[in-house]
């Protein structure tokens, strides 16, 4: 491996583009770490001094712009926001945002949860009062070590136009889209991920293809079913499922406390076996699931459409797709019976993968890290209570993952507002220069 060898170590002082802290990603995770530094300003108290870059690979911080769908909401409480369940008098506040845009009274007649536009706009409003720190449009492409005598005394975070010198990373970078490896040579403007859905609706313009597959049964695959259907009225679409096809999340009230700090404390002391089975059990509180108002929606299609003699959306229960094949008109998908066997054959124009996402073992950005980074039993990263990667053979360098920990730290920490701000607290006050972490 080609290592950096950095001999001067003032230079981590001297230099301009040092840092005490790098966090790469500023979408709702890297935001509310940013809302940890600025209230504690306000408050005066520490972490206030600590000097953090944010980097931002996109130029805004819309929240999920590509599923920014007419009559979509968010399915958690608005008191789950950036800041509240770590300082409810903070003014990062979704009610200090209602305040600001003169809707508090409103909403509060509105009766159901924020809608994903609002949500949306709040992480803005958040935003654009906390990002002077902030590169947008600059993605970290690598990060490398600094070394010494084999031990890691820093790390450069490499951008297109420029290198960061610091002895903290935090990865706010988010999960990543999982595409199953069949679809993956033929991803395009044809078959993408949810993740691209309103830009490649947007390319098709007027002349929206007639015929659909939509993989997947969770929140993401039925708004994107509902919305599809919304716009032609003489779609096939093919909804296919390995379960009986859209089930309802798990709501119960006792189920759902999975996502508070104590579950937490109890999932993190599990050793691995016990923790993947404890997220089998959990997953359907927050994966494969659907809102009973979506799930109303779509069985009123398919009923409507049954009364004016049509047949637009097909649930596919029980099967998976076992092959693609591209052809002249389009894609043609093998679906077989996942318990007789069965096979069929339909032909698509378009696939859409709502096939959720990932956490890598070891985040792509730390690959030139691994000779540092201790492992545990299955290959990933042994990841500590305040989300300190666990290094070898360093002097004073610090990694952090930023909702990177589902399986160090459980469901909570996937895709989840609900321990968002708390995550952010315990990370900042664990950085080196904290008065709590002295």
């Amino acid at each position: 491996m080609d290592h950096t060898y950095l001999h001067d170590r003032d230079s981590f002082c001297d230099n301009k583009s040092n840092y005490d802290v790098v966090n790469v990603g500023f979408g709702p995770a890297g935001i509310a770490l940013a809302c940890v530094q600025e209230d504690a300003k306000e408050n005066n108290s520490s972490p206030q001094d600590i000097k953090m870059l944010h980097l931002e690979k996109s130029d805004d911080t819309v929240w999920h712009g590509e599923l920014l769908l007419s009559g979509t909401d968010i399915n958690h409480s608005v008191f789950r926001d950036l800041v509240t369940p770590r300082n409810p008098r903070s003014r990062f506040s979704f009610a200090m945002y209602l305040k600001d845009k003169n809707r508090m009274f409103d909403f509060g007649l509105l009766s159901r949860p924020a809608s994903r536009h609002e949500w949306s706009d709040y992480i803005r409003w958040v935003s654009s009062q906390v990002d002077k720190n902030t590169l947008f449009s600059t993605p970290a492409k690598e990060i490398l070590p600094v070394v010494e005598g084999g031990e890691l005394h820093g790390l450069k975070v490499v951008t297109e136009h420029d290198t960061y010198l610091t002895k903290n990373i935090v990865l706010s970078s988010g999960s990543q889209p999982h595409i199953p490896d069949k679809f993956l040579p033929y991803l395009g403007e044809r078959v993408f991920h949810t993740s691209h859905f309103l830009s490649c609706l947007k390319r098709f313009g007027e002349a929206l293809p007639a015929r659909w597959l939509v993989l997947g049964s969770g929140q993401s695959a039925s708004e994107s079913v509902i919305e599809l259907l919304k716009r032609r009225e003489d779609i096939t679409l093919h909804s296919v499922h390995r379960s009986p096809g859209f089930r309802l999340t798990q709501l119960g009230h006792f189920p759902n406390r999975v996502f508070s700090p104590e579950h937490v404390d109890y999932f993190h002391q599990l050793d691995n076996v016990s923790r993947r089975k404890f997220l089998e059990w959990s997953n359907a509180t927050n994966y494969a699931g659907i809102d009973p108002d979506e799930s109303q929606t779509l069985f009123s299609f398919v009923y409507e459409d049954r009364i004016c003699g049509r047949e637009r959306l097909l649930i596919r229960p029980y099967s998976e797709v076992v092959d693609v094949r591209q052809s002249d008109n389009g894609y043609k998908i093998t679906l077989a019976d996942i318990f007789s066997g069965k096979e069929e054959i339909i032909e698509v124009d378009v696939i859409v993968l709502a096939t959720g996402y990932q956490q890598a073992r070891i985040p792509a950005l730390l690959t030139q890290l691994q000779p540092w980074l201790a492992q545990d039993q299955d290959g990933g990263l042994l990841i500590e209570r305040n989300y300190r990667v666990a290094l070898r053979e360093t002097k004073g360098v610090n990694i952090y993952v930023n909702g990177l920990s589902e399986r160090s730290h459980g469901i909570s920490d996937s895709q989840s507002f609900s321990l968002m701000a708390l995550r952010a607290e315990k990370i900042m006050k664990s950085l080196p220069g904290s008065r709590e972490e002295n």
